[in-house]
């Protein structure tokens, strides 16, 4: 089953999963300074625990999470049946890594330091996929 998204932009939920807390800190306050609704995850274990990925418009993920990387979790929402838009940041973007993400299905993979501008136009491109589905 395929989560169905109607939210407008503006009250669209984006949910960040960084294992760093200060990335984590200020992706979310970056995602509110664009007038979106953030909630912030130390652990992709601490995001499914949550039970917010049904309602999530958009998820920005870190790659190299601890507990279960940002590509399986992905991963395994849809074996769920979940269709999330997902934008991935990394500090350690190899071609392999990319291509990884890509296969799975995410948008795009940024690198950190994260720039706003271009994390703005995936999750606002992110955000016009989950209208659409």
């Amino acid at each position: 089953m395929t989560a169905v998204k109607s939210a407008p932009t503006a009250c669209a939920l984006v949910s960040i999963v960084d294992d760093d807390p200060f990335v984590l800190t200020a992706a979310s306050s970056l995602v509110r300074s664009f007038g979106w609704h953030a909630k912030a995850f130390a652990s992709a274990q601490d995001f499914l625990a949550a039970d917010v990925a049904g309602s999530t418009d958009c998820l920005i993920c870190d790659i190299g999470l601890d507990d279960l990387d940002g590509i399986a979790l992905l991963a395994r929402m849809q074996g769920e049946g979940l269709s999330v838009p997902t934008v991935f940041i990394t500090a350690l973007a190899s071609h392999g890594v990319r291509e990884r993400a890509m296969r799975q299905g995410a948008l795009c993979v940024i690198e950190k330091p994260i720039d706003a501008g271009e994390l703005e136009s995936w999750v606002q491109r992110a955000l016009a996929e989950a209208r659409a589905q």
